[in-house]
């Protein structure tokens, strides 16, 4: 039995809670050991010649083949390989060819090199019931008590704090998951007054910034040591759990609803609630407020034709004439749910 393959087995033997959490990753690792027996490729018997490099040329014999077209479908193969090979990296089967390279940038270059398609997310959800959420995440992580918790109410705990960052970092910069997951230390300044993100230096609110202080204060006991400058943040936070899985986002969202009897119609039939209309409900607040789309897209990360397309009425027409920064901060200030962040 070729050695890729056997690890592939051993990986599908020994991770059936993370698989059966993640259907999609068995269908997309199999894909990826099969690519590697391929004839013109013969590196399943190989792991030290396996790199990044590689993982690209796989994207590309699939997306050739027509069984990789979306952005979405790109991503769930890169999550599902990733995965793979954190395994393979924990148990020392091979180094983890992922260590070394910007994810999120890797992703946004395979998606313009192959012009993969981009998904329009449509979905939103009430600003109520947000509100209600960062209402009762915050009575949660305050009535915790670490010396009498046990291991589940602890990890509990953690993902709580990491889901009420990532809620309102959203609510205060309206951008793709990916690029609010790969935010760094570096990217925060005056004391977590500011965060820079997608070119636009935003404000962090007064409760936001404690938020943030309390939960590196937090993560540092548990690490024994502080977050460097080039440390992605959520990565960091969830350190002595073990590796941070963006995708776990969509089930702690869901656990806490669930928790907090919010949005119940949404979770009925489901395992999971996806975190990414948190963003599409703030741009269409910053829609209905009358604020430039060409502001909207460039804090969003989103293409003006895509802003446009997807949010406004076919008449509007967009003129940049006011300071940037200054705009997008006023605009999202204006929205309800600020002043619970």
């Amino acid at each position: 039995m070729d050695v890729m393959l056997k690890f592939k087995n051993e990986f599908f033997e020994e991770r059936k809670d993370l698989l059966s959490k993640n259907h999609v990753y068995r269908n997309h690792i199999t894909k990826f050991i099969k690519y590697l027996s391929l004839p013109d490729v013969q590196l399943s018997n190989a792991p030290a010649r396996i790199n990044i490099n590689v993982i690209e040329e796989c994207i590309r014999y699939y997306h050739n083949e027509g069984e990789l077209n979306s952005r979405s479908t790109m991503e769930s193969h890169l999550e599902s390989v990733k995965s793979f090979y954190d395994y393979l990296s924990e148990t020392g089967k091979a180094t983890d060819i992922f260590s070394n390279y910007n994810y999120s940038k890797f992703k946004d270059e395979i998606v313009e090199k192959y012009s993969l398609l981009e998904p329009v997310e449509r979905g939103s959800y009430k600003c109520e019931d947000i509100k209600t959420i960062l209402i009762e995440l915050d009575k949660a992580i305050d009535n915790f008590q670490d010396e009498v918790a046990g291991v589940r109410e602890e990890e509990r705990h953690l993902q709580r704090i990491i889901l009420r960052l990532f809620i309102k970092l959203t609510l205060i910069a309206p951008a793709k998951r990916s690029v609010i997951t790969s935010i760094k230390k570096s990217d925060f300044t005056e004391e977590y007054k500011k965060l820079l993100i997608n070119g636009i230096d935003v404000n962090i609110p007064c409760g936001l910034s404690r938020d943030l202080c309390a939960a590196l204060k937090y993560a540092e006991s548990k690490n024994k040591g502080s977050i460097k400058e080039e440390d992605n943040l959520f990565e960091y936070l969830y350190k002595y759990k073990g590796k941070f899985r963006v995708e776990s986002l969509n089930t702690w969202f869901y656990n806490i609803a669930q928790d907090f009897g919010v949005m119940e119609d949404m979770c009925k039939g489901k395992k999971t609630l996806a975190v990414e209309p948190i963003k599409n409900m703030v741009i269409q607040m910053m829609v209905d407020n009358l604020i430039n789309p060409v502001f909207i897209s460039k804090i969003a990360g989103l293409t003006l034709t895509m802003i446009e397309a997807t949010y406004y009425p076919k008449d509007w027409s967009a003129k940049r004439e006011e300071d940037i920064n200054k705009c997008i901060n006023k605009s999202i200030a204006q929205n309800d749910y600020y002043c619970y962040v």
